[in-house]
């Protein structure tokens, strides 16, 4: 049971930890990337947030940057830009504020409870 404060506390953990994500994930691609720049400019524009889901827009061969090695099997300068950084932001840093708001979330919803039931 989502309470619309625990939603929407939720979604503002889901907005900081995907601005930090698009921030980092902006400066590896300035750093190594230097194409075209559409690249960076995916990394421009905001997340959506609506409760608890995010949506991030990306290319579709983000997921092929983080591969250490190029053509002929030799290894590329790069830095993780995908991988790492999505699952340390988005599920390592809402995974942590899960852990430190869910047991306060419970005892104010138990005693909610016990407290009508004594009436």
């Amino acid at each position: 049971m989502l309470t619309d404060e625990f939603t929407h506390e939720i979604g503002r953990a889901f907005q900081v930890q995907t601005d930090a994500l698009l921030a980092k994930q902006a400066a590896v691609a300035t750093a190594f990337q230097r194409r075209t720049g559409n690249l960076q400019r995916s990394f421009s524009g905001a997340s959506t947030i609506s409760g608890p889901t995010a949506q991030l827009r990306y290319p579709k061969y983000i997921r092929f940057l983080d591969m250490k090695r190029g053509r002929g099997g030799v290894k590329k300068k790069h830095a993780p830009i995908y991988n790492r950084p999505v699952y340390g932001y988005l599920v390592g840093g809402i995974r942590r504020f899960l852990n430190a708001v869910i047991p306060g979330q419970l005892v104010r919803t138990m005693q909610d409870t016990f407290t009508d039931a004594k009436k």
